[in-house]
C-alpha cells in the first residue's frame, strides 16, 4: 500500500523528468542531486566522456531529449579541476532579451525603419552576448576562488576581476560604440560595393550613402546586376554586415584579452556552452555564428572550446571544421544507428529502463512494481510500451507518467497499460497537436501561418494513407502473406519514404508527429528510410502501433503498401512547383526531375540559367485559410496564446517557475507575457495572497482557447 509520502516522491521523480532545459535537481535540503541522477544515453557514459574530450562538441536533438542535462553533468564533473572553468550561456534567452529591450539606433540615418530595428537588435544581442559571457565567466571564476588563493593569492584575484570587468564596460558604452559606429560602417560599405562590382562582372550603379539594409551592408545600391548574381550578392550582403559588427565589437580583440586575463591565472581552458542555440531566427543565428561562435573557435589557439545543443536541421556552423568537432546526435535512430539492427530496439529500451529506476530509487527508494499493476502485465512490458510512446524523449517519459498517475495513483489504484495508452493520447491532443493549433488561432506572419497548414495537410495525407492500408489489409486489398497473421487488426504505424524526402518530413519530425525509426533496403535495393507515426496520434486515430513480432517480419516496413513516395509527391504537387526564376523562360519542371536539377546546382536545363530554378509555394484553399485566421480580432502572439493554453491544462492556476518550465523560458520573460496578458488582454489577473505570485486565468483568457 502506498502512502502519501510515497505518492508525494513518485511525483517529484516524474517532475524532474518532464522539465525542461537547466532545471535544478536537488533534495529536500536543497543539494544537487544531478550526479545521482544522471542516466547517459550510451552505455559506460560514453556521451558525457566525449563532451568532457578537449573538443568542440555539437548535440544534436529535439526538445526533451536531455541535451543540456548532458553539459550539466559535465559542468559539475569539470568543478572538480582547478585548471579549467565552464560557463554556460542561454543564448535564445540573450535573443529574446535583445528584441525588448534594444534601444533603437537612429544616429546611423537609415532610411527604412526596419533597418533601424534589425540592426539595433542585432547590436543589442551581440553586447548582451558578451556582457553574458563575461558575468558568466567572473561567477565561475569566483567558484575557484579558494581553489587558486595558494596560486595566485589576493591581489592577483582583484587584477583579474577588474580586467574583466573592464571589457565589459568597454563594450556597453554606447558613447564609445557610436564613436566608431559610422565610420566602420563607411569602411565596410565601400570595400562591400567593390566586391560585389568586382564579382558580378558587371556594371553597377552604387550611390554611396551607406545605407544598411536587413540583407546586409549596401550603399543605396542599385544594381542591374543579372539574376544570376543576385543569390550570391545577398549572401555576400550578410556577410558584409557581420564585418561591420566585428569591427565596432572587435570580437577577436575581446576574444584574445579575455583569454590573456584568464591564462595569468594559470587556466588553460574555458568551455563554453551555448544552450538553445537553435532557436533563434535564421537570419541572426547565421550572425551569431558568423561572428561569435566561429570566432571563439578559431581565434582562441585552443583555449575555448565550445559545447553547443541544437535541434535536427537547425545547426549552423559556418566555417567551424567538421573535422575537428564531435557531433552527436541524442534522437532513437541517429543515436542508435551503428548498433546491429537487432540490438537498436534493445540498446533504447536499456535506457529507458535506465531511466525510470534511477529515479525512483533516487527519489522513493521503491520500483516500478511497486507503482505498476504486474499482476497481468510484465515490468519488461511496461519498459517497452514506454519506450515506443516516447522513443525515450525524456520529457515525454515525465509527462506520459504524470499523467498516467493522475488516473491511477491518486486514485488509489496502481498504474495499468490503459492509464499509459489514455496518457499518450492526451500528451498528443494537449501538447503536440497544440503546435496545429496556433497556426489557426495565433499571431504570425503570413509565410508562417501557411507552412503550419501545409504540415498540418501533409499529417492529415500521412494518417489517412495509413487508414487505406489498414482498411486494404483487412478486405484482403493488400495480399502478401506477411499480412495473413493480423488482418482483422493490422499494424499500420510506420512507412518508408526515399531518403531524398527526409527534408520535407523534418518539420514534422521536429515537433513529434513522426519519428524516423530505422534505415533499409527496399525490394529494388534503393535504400530508404522509415518512420513511425507519434503512438498517441496512432492511438488517437485507432492505428495499431508497431509491427508483428518474430524475425520472419523483419521487412515489415518496408513492403510496397508502406511506401509512402506517392504521399509526399501528392503533397508537393499540390504545394509546390518547380519552376525557372528567369521571366523569358518560366519553365516548370516535373518533381521527379528535382534530384537531377540538385545536383545540377538548380541551374535551368532550358535556358541554361544559373541558379534559377525554385520551388515555388502554390496555397490554393490554404490562402483563403491563412487569411480568414489573420482577420481575426485580438490575436495572441504564439507565446502568449501557448502560455494561456498550457496555463488552462495545468488547472488555471500556475506560478511564473512553473511556465518558465513550461514553455522553456526565462521568468523575466513569463513577467513580461503575463503583463501583456493581464493589461492589454483581462486574459489573467495576478494573486499575491499566498506569498509568492500566482496567475489565475480568467474566464475571458480560456473562452481565447477555448
Amino acid at each position: 500500500m502506498l502512502t502519501s509520502k510515497d505518492l508525494e516522491n513518485f511525483e517529484k521523480a516524474v517532475e524532474s523528468l518532464r522539465q525542461y532545459r537547466r532545471y535544478e535537481l536537488v533534495d529536500n535540503k536543497n543539494r544537487d542531486l544531478l550526479n545521482s541522477l544522471y542516466v547517459d544515453p550510451m552505455d559506460n557514459d560514453a556521451i558525457l566522456n566525449l563532451c568532457l574530450k578537449d573538443n568542440t562538441t555539437v548535440l544534436i536533438g529535439r526538445k526533451g531529449t536531455g541535451k543540456s542535462t548532458v553539459f550539466m553533468r559535465m559542468q559539475n564533473e569539470l568543478r572538480s579541476k582547478q585548471d579549467i572553468i565552464t560557463c554556460y550561456i542561454d543564448v535564445k534567452n540573450i535573443f529574446d532579451k535583445a528584441k525588448r529591450n534594444y534601444t533603437t539606433i537612429n544616429y546611423l540615418g537609415l532610411r527604412e525603419q526596419s533597418e533601424v530595428e534589425i540592426y539595433s537588435i542585432q547590436r543589442k544581442f551581440i553586447i548582451d552576448f558578451i556582457t553574458e559571457l563575461i558575468k558568466e565567466i567572473e561567477k565561475s571564476y569566483a567558484s575557484l576562488w579558494d581553489k587558486l588563493m595558494s596560486k595566485v593569492g589576493r591581489a592577483k584575484q582583484n587584477s583579474t576581476i577588474k580586467k574583466l570587468t573592464a571589457i565589459k564596460e568597454r563594450i556597453s558604452n554606447n558613447e564609445h560604440l557610436q564613436k566608431i559606429e559610422l565610420q566602420t560602417i563607411q569602411e565596410v560599405t565601400n570595400k562591400s560595393t567593390t566586391s560585389i562590382s568586382a564579382e558580378a562582372g558587371e556594371s553597377s550603379t552604387f550611390g554611396g550613402n551607406g545605407q544598411v539594409s536587413k540583407n546586409g551592408i549596401v550603399a543605396g545600391i542599385q544594381s542591374n546586376t543579372s539574376l544570376q548574381n543576385k543569390q550570391s550578392t545577398m549572401e555576400g550582403d550578410e556577410k558584409q554586415y557581420n564585418r561591420v559588427f566585428a569591427r565596432i565589437f572587435e570580437v577577436t580583440t575581446i576574444i584574445e584579452e579575455i583569454k590573456n586575463v584568464l591564462e595569468e591565472m594559470k587556466l588553460k581552458r574555458l568551455f563554453v556552452i551555448l544552450d538553445d542555440y537553435s532557436e533563434i531566427d535564421q537570419t541572426a543565428l547565421r550572425m551569431f555564428c558568423d561572428l561569435i561562435v566561429n570566432t571563439l573557435n578559431n581565434n582562441s589557439d585552443n583555449f575555448i572550446k565550445l559545447k553547443i545543443s541544437a535541434y535536427p536541421g537547425r545547426v549552423e556552423l559556418g566555417e567551424l571544421d567538421r573535422q575537428k568537432i564531435d557531433i552527436r546526435y541524442l534522437d532513437y535512430y541517429q543515436l542508435y544507428r551503428y548498433d546491429k539492427r537487432s540490438d537498436m530496439e534493445s540498446s533504447a529500451l536499456d535506457y529507458t529502463r535506465r531511466i525510470i529506476e534511477k529515479r525512483l530509487d533516487v527519489y522513493t527508494g521503491k520500483e516500478i512494481s511497486d507503482f505498476f499493476d504486474t499482476s497481468k502485465v510484465s515490468v519488461e512490458e511496461y519498459y517497452k510500451l514506454i519506450f515506443q510512446m516516447t522513443l525515450n524523449v525524456v520529457r515525454h517519459i515525465g509527462l506520459i507518467l504524470d499523467y498516467a498517475k493522475d488516473a491511477s495513483l491518486y486514485q488509489g489504484k496502481l498504474i495499468t497499460i490503459n492509464n499509459l495508452f489514455d496518457a499518450s493520447k492526451r500528451l498528443f491532443d494537449e501538447r503536440l497537436r497544440l503546435f496545429f493549433r496556433e497556426g489557426q488561432s495565433a499571431l504570425m506572419t503570413y509565410s508562417e501561418r501557411i507552412e503550419r497548414f501545409q504540415l498540418e495537410h501533409l499529417n492529415g495525407l500521412i494518417v489517412s494513407k495509413a487508414k487505406e492500408i489498414k482498411s486494404g489489409i483487412r478486405t484482403n486489398k493488400y495480399e502478401a502473406v506477411i499480412f495473413d497473421k493480423d488482418r482483422s487488426n493490422p499494424y499500420c504505424s510506420h512507412f518508408h519514404v526515399s531518403t531524398e524526402y527526409e527534408n520535407l518530413l523534418s518539420s514534422l519530425e521536429l515537433n513529434f508527429f513522426i519519428s524516423k525509426y530505422n534505415e533499409m533496403s527496399n525490394k529494388s535495393g534503393k535504400k530508404v528510410s522509415i518512420y513511425s507515426l507519434n503512438y498517441g496520434l496512432a492511438l488517437y486515430e485507432n492505428i495499431r502501433w508497431g509491427k508483428p513480432s518474430g524475425n520472419e517480419y523483419r521487412t515489415y516496413f518496408i513492403e510496397s503498401p508502406f511506401n509512402y513516395n506517392p504521399v509526399v509527391n501528392k503533397f508537393i504537387n499540390e504545394t509546390k512547383k518547380i519552376q525557372c526564376s528567369n521571366p523569358e523562360c518560366n519553365n516548370v519542371f516535373d518533381l521527379e526531375e528535382l534530384p537531377m536539377l540538385q545536383r545540377y546546382e538548380m541551374n535551368c536545363l532550358k535556358c541554361m540559367s544559373p541558379k534559377s530554378v525554385k520551388e515555388v509555394p502554390i496555397y490554393n484553399d490554404l490562402e483563403e485559410r491563412a487569411i480568414e485566421a489573420s482577420e481575426k480580432s485580438n490575436l495572441l502572439e504564439v507565446e502568449q496564446y501557448r502560455f494561456l493554453s498550457l496555463a488552462v491544462l495545468k488547472g488555471a492556476e500556475v506560478t511564473a517557475q512553473d511556465m518558465a518550465q513550461e514553455l522553456d523560458t526565462s521568468v523575466q520573460k513569463i513577467g513580461w507575457l503575463t503583463k501583456k496578458l493581464e493589461e492589454d488582454y483581462y486574459y489573467l489577473k495576478k494573486d499575491r495572497s499566498g506569498g509568492s505570485v500566482k496567475y489565475m486565468i480568467t474566464d475571458l483568457g480560456k473562452e481565447v482557447v477555448s
